[in-house]
């Protein structure tokens, strides 16, 4: 009785070799992938936090800036940080109205008639630094606003400067 190899069935040692190498590179580039789509995830995530803290604070800070009828010097810190800034002005039913924008605990803290209303920064956000500075001319007189924010992990770490400034009314 002779046994006939080519109606035997199964695989070879060499044929499992073979595919167990080629599973193992696609679940390595699998890994590779699934790896680099969290590390963009993070990034994005640090950019738009970043990114919309800015917007948020600087538009915030223009607007009241515009409205202001006055700066409290002695109350603001200038070119320093961190920096504060204090309005004068009006609501919109004549009363006298005190705007006050802090850096605390990372954040860029918004008051009003000294009721605290909140940090304009998101929470992943943080602000590293606020530095105010007057300027003037002949019939002007405004703000230029430095602020530095960051966010992220040690995997992913994103640092932003923003500027704006404004002229009181």
């Amino acid at each position: 009785m002779t046994k006939d190899f080519r109606k035997q069935r199964g695989f070879s040692l060499v044929e499992m070799l073979i595919y167990i190498s080629i599973l193992a590179f696609m679940l390595v580039v699998i890994m590779n992938i699934t790896v680099s789509l969290f590390r963009s995830e993070r990034t994005i995530q640090s950019s738009r936090s970043i990114e919309n803290s800015a917007l948020t604070i600087l538009e915030r800070l223009v607007r009241e800036i515009r409205q202001a009828d006055s700066i409290d010097a002695l109350s603001s810190v200038f070119d320093i940080s961190p920096g504060a800034l204090v309005l004068n002005g009006t609501d919109e039913f004549g009363n006298s109205r005190t705007i006050e924008f802090r850096l605390s605990s990372e954040a860029i803290v918004l008051k009003e008639n000294g009721l605290d209303l909140g940090a304009l920064s998101e929470s992943n956000a943080r602000v590293t630094s606020m530095v105010f500075h007057r300027f003037s001319g002949p019939d002007t007189f405004g703000i230029r606003a430095e602020i530095t924010i960051e966010s992220g992990t040690s995997t992913y770490y994103r640092t932003d400067d923003f500027y704006s400034s404004a002229i009181l009314r």
